[in-house]
């Protein structure tokens, strides 16, 4: 018997995931889905969204934030620098759009939010300039620039905690500092959404490729959650291709559990739904 305590689903698309809270209330993080929609699948499957919560404000973590904020009007928490960049370009009503800063908690009827600060990776170019306009050269999208270069200077970890305690961590950006794992191991989150990409340097997008199986997985048990699951393989996928990443992540996974038993990783089939809870078996 399985206790159920959400259900989650990747889009391989970014950091854009969807969860269903017990109650049938759903958080969307991160959307983005112009690299995951296909023909069987698209952004109008989502029939319901109550909470969106923006990371950073790099384009393909909230281009499509406009088109759910217009049907479903949710509460959409983001960072307090980027606020006003992202409901000028989104058009977010006032009401609906809440500035989150580092270390703030919200207690909302479905759960708990909490965030820190984190530092993502850069976009488009290593120092402001207004000729790297990465929204306009990847999309031809005018307009998103101001929104783009905030989201290469401010990067939020969330930290979901439902009613019943279940927890599930947002884990953002880069391992600059260490203080996102003494507080995973303060608040013990039962899984973590994590990045996949790191660098061998430990570097941004400019830096050395992928670090080897081990490593990442000796990274992803640090957090001391029973599961991680990773999210912006796209990347990794568009330099390997899906066979070589998948299996990289596979590897991860034994990795893993031979160093932590009780905890493993998820590797998500893109829009396919995961129930997360409680296992319950006779002995």
């Amino acid at each position: 018997m399985i206790v159920s305590a959400l259900k989650i689903r990747s889009f391989h698309a970014g950091g854009a995931h969807e969860i269903r809270l017990p109650n049938g209330n759903v958080i969307l993080i991160d959307p983005f889905f112009r690299d995951s929609e296909n023909e069987e699948h698209n952004r109008e499957e989502i029939k319901r969204v109550d909470y969106i919560l923006v990371t950073h404000t790099h384009f393909d973590h909230e281009i499509d934030l406009g088109y759910f904020v217009e049907k479903f009007r949710p509460k959409v928490f983001a960072g307090a620098l980027s606020a006003m960049a992202l409901m000028k370009y989104h058009r977010i009503p006032f009401d609906d759009l809440y500035p989150v800063f580092p270390g703030q908690k919200f207690t909302l009827e479905d759960f708990t939010l909490e965030a820190w600060q984190a530092k993502h990776n850069p976009s488009g170019g290593r120092i402001y300039s207004p000729e790297q306009d990465i929204a306009k050269k990847e999309l031809g999208i005018e307009g998103h620039f101001e929104c783009d270069t905030m989201g290469s200077i401010e990067s939020l970890d969330y930290l979901i905690t439902t009613n019943q305690n279940f927890r599930c961590l947002m884990a953002s950006g880069q391992t600059v500092w260490s203080d996102l794992f003494d507080i995973s191991r303060e608040k013990r989150p039962n899984v973590v959404l994590r990045q996949a990409g790191v660098r061998k340097s430990g570097g941004d997008l400019f830096s050395d490729g992928q670090v080897e199986a081990g490593e990442l997985a000796q990274l992803f048990v640090k957090y001391g959650a029973q599961v991680v699951v990773p999210f912006h393989m796209d990347v990794l996928c568009r330099r390997w291709g899906k066979e070589k990443t998948a299996d990289y992540f596979m590897q991860v996974k034994e990795e893993m559990e031979k160093l932590e038993p009780g905890c493993t990783l998820l590797y998500p089939e893109a829009w396919k739904w995961y129930g997360l809870g409680i296992g319950i078996t006779e002995e």
